[in-house]
């Protein structure tokens, strides 16, 4: 392939004019450099100095100056503006600490000493411990800053044989491959135990059948020790309630408009509000003509509804 073409418009753009204005260079596949010199000397930001003879040079200085601007990681600047993919930017940074990138090809879920539940935290700290026979090793999916602390010589890190690096996506796919039912429990239930007040799931069947039991009791103990009253004051209410109700019938009769049954006056198409209706299907091709015609047959003004034809041009 010619990437010959690509990386000399990146050198092109001035890049330090686009990163200020918020604009990132055009995105450069990552290619040695013939005549770059490898051994680059190390800036502020040590967490691409091992891709330093793999962009070009006005590239890493835009990248340096960005992170030094909004005070994250040059790597993260790079991966964001499409100068080089996140997994080639941790393959090589993983080669120059003498680690290895791990893809998760052949890890199994018995190789993790962690619960479901610790597993998912896993995610959010970028830490995930595996055994490989007797040893313990830590997959490093680099955030923030941890780039910068790995690549530092001056900052303690693990040996290179216990330490292995790999993609945030990868390390999720992985966790979302072998926690799902963990997933789906935190999903359904997290907000009715960690926020009832904000969860509208149904209370615990178990409470719900004590609270009939102990009225029932109720029920039966003012029965039993008062029967004659119990049922003069029962009496009493039911006789309240339908008085009540034979009163709103009659106001209703009363008070009732000749008109009532005619339908009310259509409103014109401009003073109609927006509607949008969204139809999530899941491997249910075969009733989507009967939906879209369903959805076409509202009487409402300005039906974007597609086609059955259409609907299949979208989907694919």
């Amino acid at each position: 392939m010619a990437f010959g073409g690509v990386v000399r418009a990146a050198e092109r753009r001035s890049e330090a004019d686009n990163w200020r204005n918020g604009a990132p260079p055009r995105a450069v596949i990552p290619q040695p450099r013939p005549h770059a010199s490898v051994e680059a000397s190390p800036g502020d930001c040590p967490e691409i100095d091992c891709v330093r003879h793999m962009l070009p040079g006005r590239v890493i200085a835009a990248a340096e100056r960005r992170a030094r601007f909004i005070g994250s990681g040059a790597d993260q600047v790079l991966i964001c503006a499409d100068a080089i993919t996140e997994e080639a930017y941790l393959a090589a940074l993983a080669s120059s600490l003498g680690a290895t990138y791990e893809r998760f090809d052949g890890i199994s879920r018995a190789d993790c000493p962690l619960d479901d539940d610790r597993l998912i935290e896993a995610v959010a700290t970028g830490l995930l411990p595996l055994r490989q026979g007797r040893d313990l090793i830590w997959i490093i999916a680099p955030r923030d800053l941890m780039a910068r602390r790995l690549a530092d010589p001056r900052q303690p890190r693990p040996p290179p044989h216990s330490l292995r690096l790999t993609s945030p996506d990868r390390l999720r796919h992985f966790v979302a491959r072998h926690a799902q039912q963990s997933l789906g429990r935190r999903a359904a239930e997290s907000l009715r135990l960690t926020r009832p007040l904000f969860s509208n799931a149904p209370p615990p069947q178990a409470g719900r059948v004590i609270k009939i039991i102990a009225f029932i009791g109720l029920a039966f103990a003012f029965f039993a020790a008062a029967p004659v009253a119990m049922i003069q004051a029962l009496s009493g209410l039911l006789c309240v309630l339908f008085l009540a109700g034979a009163i709103l019938r009659l106001l209703s009769a009363y008070f009732a408009d000749g008109d009532a049954a005619q339908p009310p006056p259509r409103l014109d198409d401009a003073k109609l509000p927006i509607y949008t209706v969204i139809c999530a299907l899941s491997r249910e091709a075969a009733v989507v003509g009967d939906l879209v015609a369903a959805i076409r047959r509202l009487d409402y003004p300005g039906m974007l509804a597609q086609t059955p034809q259409e609907f299949r041009a979208v989907r694919a």
